[in-house]
């Protein structure tokens, strides 16, 4: 399937695409509220400045893929692979458990209230990002160095408890 038939089926109404291929689509700047893209591949496409707002994309493929201030608010994330750009996205709300970030750049995003549980963050980067009120309860290599923890579930348990910029 490629973008143009994506985006004609979407505005016809269908919102199922689960397991779909759309490695290189481009997708930017599009309105993709409550898409179901579970289990697809989304390696090298281009979803920048989209709206994938409520939407399910458990255990889908994000290698590379190109998703500055992408908007995830409230979106099924849960089991998916995100070596992705994801710098000024809004991922407040989103559901990433057991995610894998390996190498995301998350660099000024927004994660508030974002289930990060048993996530995998090696090498992701929490640059200017805020975490306040996420729960990152057993992430593996949570390096939010300059990030806003308020609020925050660390990977050990313990709440950060007031405003704190991690160093």
């Amino acid at each position: 399937m490629d973008a143009e038939e994506l985006l004609r089926r979407y505005a016809a109404g269908d919102r199922d695409f689960t397991g779909v291929d759309l490695s290189n689509a481009n997708l930017s700047r599009t309105d993709l509220r409550g898409i179901n893209l579970s289990r697809a591949y989304l390696d090298g496409a281009n979803l920048m400045d989209t709206n994938l707002c409520g939407a399910c994309l458990s255990g889908t493929h994000f290698d590379v893929t190109e998703m500055i201030n992408t908007d995830l608010r409230q979106a099924n994330l849960s089991g998916s692979h995100l070596s992705a750009d994801l710098s000024g996205a809004n991922l407040s709300g989103a559901d990433l458990n057991r995610a894998d970030l390996y190498s995301a750049s998350l660099e000024n995003a927004l994660l508030i209230d974002t289930d990060l549980s048993y996530t995998k963050l090696e090498a992701a980067l929490f640059e200017g990002a805020n975490l306040s009120y996420a729960n990152l309860t057993g992430s593996t290599d949570a390096d939010v160095n300059n990030a806003i923890l308020y609020h925050t579930i660390m990977p050990d348990g313990s709440i950060v408890s007031n405003d704190y910029r991690y160093k």
